[in-house]
């Protein structure tokens, strides 16, 4: 995957903590009574957790796996300078600033304007800053792998994403009353959604795991990134079109929406089956836990998109459309994040402290760093509750959603400490840490080539 002594993401690590302990603080928000299924998903509660995971876990997790992934994706460096840690804490901080925001707004508090002011002014040059670094690496080394324009097409939509909810925020702030920024933001909710869930994550998430995906399994690489793709840009410029005739042609908006979403679906329907013939054709005997689990996420991801593309099609209830969304989010993207987390932490953590002394001394297997038979359990009982929180949404049962959150929470909390323990090297033995040896920091690498512990002579 990558070479030892090669450069390590400093605050990849930094980005995975505080992207699982936002996914915590969302799920213990559930958990608390702050949304049900019978609760209107516009409430100001709801999108405290709804931005919560969005932007507090789904884009510091993937941003994160960016900063490592995209020099390997594409074999170039990032640009120098500290944009990592200044954009992970612009993030922070303006994420922090927007949550505040709907919580004043919420109590009806007349300082939620300049909160929410206050928050764009920070969230949005950060997301910049980063999302241009990477832009920058990517764009240079695009034709390098089939799938580097996928992850391309991710960061513009990226860029939507956060061009939509600036002005979201800006017309609720009451900053500006413009009726056509009013009339955006009743119709253009699904939209904003749509490009952030769709566009930038699950197209980011795609677009790394055909660099990562055959690595893990020892399969031959897969061979349609090119074609998923250009549908995947079809489905976004049909989707750009139906956000920008919304205030003038809704219904026919709306016909584009669902459109972009079919496209969208058919695009996924043929990436699950490159991934089926990776899964049959691999050189791998039994798979590690973060493959494995991710089976699951692939299912979820064929399933829950089905729903998408039928619900908007077919003009189904609100309470269908939460529950394949919930079942997008939390089964799809948080799924594959935390099975992929499992492999990744360990092997960053193992590159960083035993990678310069391979050949050298006896040193642990990378499965050694990790409990695979505990984390499988917490994994399985992390889906089962997603799909029955996903069940009761769509029925509107308050009660079981309550429950299965309830489960999903726990379940978050035990695979967050496995991956403590992997990166405190907790579960190995204690004749692999003696010198030469340096315990690795918890949220950063200190040994970004691979060569911190020194000679092992």
């Amino acid at each position: 995957m990558m070479p030892m002594g090669a450069s390590l993401s400093r605050w990849t690590m930094c980005y995975f903590g505080a992207a699982l302990l936002f996914l915590l603080f969302a799920e213990v928000l559930l958990s608390t009574g702050s949304w049900a299924p019978s609760v209107d998903v516009s409430d100001p509660r709801a999108l405290i957790v709804v931005h919560s995971v969005t932007i507090g876990w789904l884009a510091l997790l993937m941003i994160g796996a960016l900063l490592q992934f995209a020099p390997v994706l594409t074999g170039l460096s990032l640009p120098k300078g500290r944009y990592d840690v200044l954009g992970l804490g612009g993030i922070v901080a303006g994420l922090a600033l927007l949550l505040l925001g709907f919580h004043l707004i919420d109590r009806g508090s007349e300082r939620a304007g300049g909160v929410m002011l206050a928050a764009v002014a920070t969230l949005a040059p950060s997301l910049s800053w980063v999302g241009t670094a990477l832009l920058l690496v990517l764009w240079r080394g695009r034709k390098s792998h089939p799938a580097s324009p996928l992850v391309l097409i991710a960061i513009g939509c990226l860029a939507a994403t956060a061009a939509l909810g600036s002005l979201f925020a800006v017309t609720v702030s009451g900053v500006s009353q413009a009726p056509v920024f009013i009339v955006l933001l009743l119709q253009g909710v699904p939209f904003h959604a749509s490009f952030g869930l769709g566009g930038w994550m699950t197209l980011a998430a795609i677009g790394v795991s055909y660099k990562l995906l055959p690595m893990f399994l020892l399969s031959d690489d897969m061979k349609r990134a090119q074609l998923i793709a250009n549908m995947a840009g079809v489905s976004m410029v049909v989707l750009a079109v139906a956000t920008a005739i919304s205030l003038t042609w809704p219904t026919v908006s709306q016909w584009l929406l669902a459109a972009a979403a079919i496209v969208f679906a058919v695009a996924i329907a043929i990436y699950v089956l490159e991934l089926m013939s990776a899964y049959k054709g691999r050189r791998r005997g039994p798979l590690e836990v973060n493959m494995s689990g991710s089976l699951p996420a692939f299912t979820l991801l064929g399933l829950s998109t089905s729903m998408l593309a039928t619900g908007l099609a077919s003009n189904v209830g609100s309470h269908f459309l939460a529950a394949a969304v919930y079942l997008f989010v939390f089964g799809w993207l948080t799924g594959l994040g935390l099975a992929q987390l499992l492999k990744i932490v360990p092997f960053l953590t193992w590159i960083e402290v035993f990678g310069p002394l391979l050949g050298r001394r006896q040193t642990p297997r990378l499965s050694d760093l990790v409990s695979g038979g505990r984390a499988a359990i917490w994994l399985w009982l992390f889906y089962g509750a997603v799909v029955v929180a996903s069940f009761a949404i769509g029925m509107a049962f308050d009660g079981l959603f309550r429950v299965a959150v309830i489960l999903q929470t726990f379940s978050t909390a035990a695979l967050i400490i496995e991956l403590v323990l992997a990166r405190s090297l907790a579960n190995i033995d204690a004749s692999m840490k003696t010198a030469p040896f340096k315990k690795p920091a918890l949220l950063f690498a200190v040994n970004q080539r691979g060569n911190a512990n020194g000679s092992a002579s």
